[in-house]
């Protein structure tokens, strides 16, 4: 996904996926509440920051990241947004609308696209993944 404007931004939806991919790193080093709350999930999605797009494949609640997203890559949901949501959603005390995925999606800032059923039986789980990079300042 390319984008016209192209440069600066690349460089900062760039420093937005590290920072989410080295969260996930950090956070799974060690037998956290999510890899035990996540135990039974066993699936592949899409998180896309700008445009950096990030293959998470989960197997027995652990995600483990593609060196790099194929073409015509296969996932069973994607959660996709600009920088600036992605960013607004881990401040460590999020404004209202901003906090959770669904409320960026109402608002219109991320789209939810493909099945939902994994994300509806473990959504704890996803939201609790998707705002790793928040740190400790909340959920």
């Amino acid at each position: 996904m390319a984008d016209a404007g192209g440069g600066a931004q690349d460089g900062q939806d760039r420093i937005l996926a590290q920072r989410f991919t080295q969260a996930l790193a950090s956070a799974f080093a060690a037998d956290t509440d999510l890899v035990r709350r996540g135990w039974c999930i066993n699936t592949c999605c899409l998180v896309e920051i700008g445009t950096e797009q990030i293959l998470l494949t989960i197997r027995d609640g652990r995600p483990v990241v593609a060196e790099r997203v194929p073409p015509l890559a296969s996932w069973e949901f994607a959660l996709r947004a600009r920088a600036d949501a992605w960013e607004a959603l881990w401040q460590p005390l999020p404004k209202a609308g901003w906090h959770d995925i669904f409320a960026l999606a109402k608002r219109g800032a991320m789209q939810i696209e493909g099945s939902l059923q994994p994300l509806m039986a473990h959504l704890q789980y996803y939201k609790d993944l998707v705002t790793l990079p928040r740190g400790k300042g909340g959920r």
